[in-house]
């Protein structure tokens, strides 16, 4: 049997910038935002202790990528003007609630061999325990929660009394910055008063790209990523012109680019070519679907989306806000979770609205039933079953355990009483 493997070399020439966690060299189309970040930090490098700030916008529109950037660049300048910083950085959607979130920045300031553990610790021991430690150190800290939204409803104190923590007398030295960033525009809206008031100090929108910028940035990664003369004429134009007409989405963008490129390498070609980038089209949007779903969305989103899926397909169910809630209760008991509010749950099924697997309609139901929000879905059920199967490192989902999730080849025959 001959190697299944291809001659190496002949498409790509370095594939780690388009890693996820690749910070790159430059910042593309992001001038105004980056001048507007640097403002709200400037104050650290002068010693006047950290601003508190507020960044959205929609996935893929840079806010990760550009405030790591601002990170290292606040890292080298604090050091050059001998300006003592503490920079302590958080994923919400990894660390999903306020104790994950208290754990997490107490071992970060903890040498390895004096962590504190997930279970047992009370919130009010690591309040106490997290302010003792930022006491002990020199200088400012900037805390940066990526995916705020994930936090959920209970983030009142970690919001509003953190960042005025030595205003309030928790801490006595230490001056505390909170930089927030959300993919949910609706979020602060969603906010106490009190909260909004002392997040937003600065507020920085990161619109989606245009065409014309995710050309250059397509441009700018081909000549990292791809050998000399490979990318044929239009390809990167059309990658580009794809993606602006979704969501804006570099990200996407480059996963399209990439698969293109996968793609001409297995079918032994000597450019990339358009067909390889139309090709690579349902694979991109198959995946990006999949990723979300297990990765992007909390374990209670994920519980939102199975109810409003079943409600999706079931012929005689309506995927109505009022039904989706009444399924979704049905599911938390089975699976032992704790069901949170209506209105919260109306808030997973927005996010989960920006990520563009449902689509919302205000309609009409008559006298009897007044008006009420429909969630259609806008992928197939097959790869939302298939999704919500595994969790992000492969394993099976609790949802799978419980046996929840139809197969996705039976999603049609589905129905929703079968499940729960």
């Amino acid at each position: 049997m001959d190697s299944p493997f291809d001659e190496p070399g002949k498409i790509f020439a370095d594939k780690r910038p388009l890693d996820e966690d690749y910070t790159p060299e430059t910042i593309l189309c992001r001038e105004d935002e980056v001048s507007r970040y640097s403002e709200a930090l400037q104050d650290v490098i002068e010693g006047f202790g950290p601003n508190n700030v507020f960044i959205y916008g929609q996935t893929g529109n840079g806010k990760t990528v550009v405030t790591k950037k601002m990170m290292q660049f606040l890292r080298a300048e604090a050091a050059q003007h001998d300006v003592p910083v503490t920079i302590l950085e958080i994923n919400c959607n990894k660390d999903d609630s306020i104790f994950s979130v208290l754990i997490s920045l107490v071992n970060q300031l903890r040498p390895p061999d004096d962590q504190v553990p997930e279970q047992g610790p009370t919130k009010g021991f690591l309040w106490s325990t997290l302010y003792d430690e930022l006491d002990d150190l020199e200088g400012d800290v900037v805390v940066v929660l990526d995916e705020i939204d994930m936090l959920g409803a209970d983030n009142d104190k970690l919001l509003y009394e953190f960042p005025r923590a030595r205003k309030m007398g928790s801490l006595e030295d230490t001056r505390v910055g909170v930089i927030g960033i959300s993919n949910n525009h609706m979020f602060k809206d969603s906010l106490d008063p009190r909260v909004k008031s002392t997040l937003c100090e600065y507020e920085i929108f990161f619109s989606p790209y245009d065409a014309t910028e995710l050309t250059d940035i397509l441009q700018h990664y081909g000549d990292l990523v791809f050998r000399d003369g490979i990318i044929d004429e239009g390809v990167i134009q059309l990658c580009a012109a794809r993606a602006a007409q979704e969501q804006g989405d570099a990200r996407e963008a480059l996963d399209l680019l990439e698969t293109a490129g996968n793609i001409a390498r297995k079918h032994d070609a000597g450019q990339v070519t358009k067909a390889h980038v139309e090709e690579a089209g349902s694979r991109v949007e198959e995946q990006r679907v999949l990723t979300i779903v297990r990765e992007q969305l909390t374990s209670q989103m994920k519980l939102a989306l199975l109810a409003t899926a079943f409600l999706n397909i079931d012929d005689e169910a309506s995927p109505r806000a009022k039904n989706i809630y009444q399924v979704y209760e049905n599911i938390c008991e089975v699976c032992g979770y704790e069901p949170r509010s209506k209105r919260r749950v109306n808030d997973f099924l927005d996010s989960i609205r920006l990520y563009g697997l449902l689509e919302r309609d205000e309609r009409n139901l008559g006298r009897a039933g007044g008006r009420s929000y429909i969630h259609t879905l806008e992928v197939s059920p097959e790869l939302v079953f298939e999704g919500l199967k595994q969790d992000q490192d492969g394993s099976e989902s609790t949802l799978e355990r419980y046996d929840l999730v139809p197969d996705p080849d039976e999603a049609q025959q589905a129905r929703l009483m079968s499940y729960v």
